[in-house]
């Protein structure tokens, strides 16, 4: 099996986006409230603020 690991770009912000929240929910869900995961998952990871760290040089995805 190969694996091919590419930089995200803006093109594929719904797929990070995807990722993203279905990730952290996973991970954080049983140690916060249905309304804190809720919160922070719509702040963190609605497409404004991933295009916006997606435009950042310093951040990798």
């Amino acid at each position: 099996m190969t694996t091919h690991i590419e930089k995200c770009t803006l093109k594929d912000i719904h797929k990070l986006q995807e990722i993203s929240y279905e990730t952290f929910n996973e991970t954080f869900k049983h140690q916060n409230s249905p309304e804190n995961m809720h919160h922070y998952l719509e702040k963190a990871f609605n497409l404004k603020q991933l295009e916006k760290e997606l435009s950042t040089n310093s951040s990798q995805f």
